[in-house]
């Protein structure tokens, strides 16, 4: 399964937007240009050409990558190592 979601809200300047794949990998296309960072494992990938390769391996593997948008920077990893969250 795999999706991207956008939410904004000009009143309270929110401008988000993040690509998930769960347990496949996914390529997402057609997406804006900039740097996106995993708020899984932290990695960070740069898409130039509006296509992000994204790999997962295993059942009930998660990957959320957040575009780092001026005034709205992505959270990077949002927790640490341990039996239920690995890189």
């Amino acid at each position: 399964m795999a999706y991207k979601r956008r939410y904004t809200d000009t009143s309270k300047g929110i401008n988000s937007f993040a690509l998930i794949t769960v347990s496949d990998s996914a390529v997402f296309r057609n997406i804006p240009n900039g740097t996106y960072k995993d708020a899984i494992t932290g990695d960070v990938k740069e898409v130039k050409n509006g296509t992000l390769n994204v790999t997962v391996s295993g059942k009930g593997n998660l990957r959320v990558y957040v575009l780092d948008l001026s005034g709205n920077p992505a959270p990077g990893k949002i927790g640490e190592d341990g039996p239920f969250l690995k890189p």
